[in-house]
C-alpha cells in the first residue's frame, strides 16, 4: 500500500509536491508522480498494489483505520515532510499496534536528512533516503519477497538494531 494518511491541521497538507510543504486552506491536489511510478513498478513486478490517498479522498482518521484493518497490507509506504513527520510517527506506532506484521516505510525530504531520527522515534521498519522512492520501494519489496539485497540508501531494523545500506545512489 502506498498511502497519504489524513492529516488536517491548518488546512489540507501538500505532501505530494516536490517543493516546500504548505497547508492549503482550499484543498488542492497535485498528483504524486514518483510514488505513482513506484506503484507501477511494483505492479509490473507482480506485487498487489493499493493506492490510498486519504487526503484527496477527504477521509477522516476512522475511515483510514478501517481501511487499513480491512486491507491488511504487508507493506505501507508513506511520504512525509518536516511539518507532519511527528504525526506520521504517531500513526505508524498506532498502526503497528494493530498489525505488527505490516512493514512500514517512510520516504521524503525530512527522513532523507534525518533517517535515524525516525528509526528512533517510531516503529518504522524502513526509511528510504534520496529521491528514488520508486526504485527503492521496489527494492524493499523484492528484499522481503525474494530475499535480494536492499538497495543503497535504506535504513532498516535487524534484530532491533538500526542499520543502513550506506548513502543513496545518485546514478540510477
Amino acid at each position: 500500500m502506498i498511502s497519504y494518511p489524513p492529516f488536517y491541521d491548518k488546512g489540507s497538507p501538500m505532501l505530494t509536491q516536490n517543493r516546500q510543504f504548505q497547508w492549503y486552506h482550499v484543498p488542492s491536489y497535485i498528483y504524486p508522480l514518483v510514488p505513482a511510478m513506484a506503484a507501477t513498478l511494483l505492479k509490473t513486478e507482480g506485487f498487489d498494489v493499493i493506492w490510498n490517498d486519504a487526503i484527496a479522498e477527504k477521509w477522516d482518521e476512522e475511515r483510514f483505520l478501517q481501511n487499513f484493518i480491512s486491507e491488511k497490507p504487508e507493506i505501507i509506504a508513506m511520504e512525509t515532510k518536516t511539518p507532519v513527520v511527528k504525526s506520521h510517527w504517531k500513526l505508524i506506532n498506532k498502526l503497528k499496534a494493530i498489525n505488527p506484521e505490516c512493514k512500514f516505510v517512510l520516504m521524503g525530504d525530512h527522513v532523507t536528512t534525518l533517517p535515524k531520527e525516525s528509526m528512533e522515534k517510531c516503529a518504522v521498519d524502513y526509511v528510504i533516503t534520496g529521491g528514488n522512492y520508486d526504485s527503492s520501494l521496489l527494492g524493499i519489496a523484492k528484499f522481503l519477497r525474494d530475499t535480494t539485497l536492499l538497495p543503497k540508501g535504506i535504513w532498516y531494523r535487524k534484530n532491533s538494531a538500526i542499520n543502513n545500506t550506506d548513502g543513496f545512489d545518485l546514478n540510477l
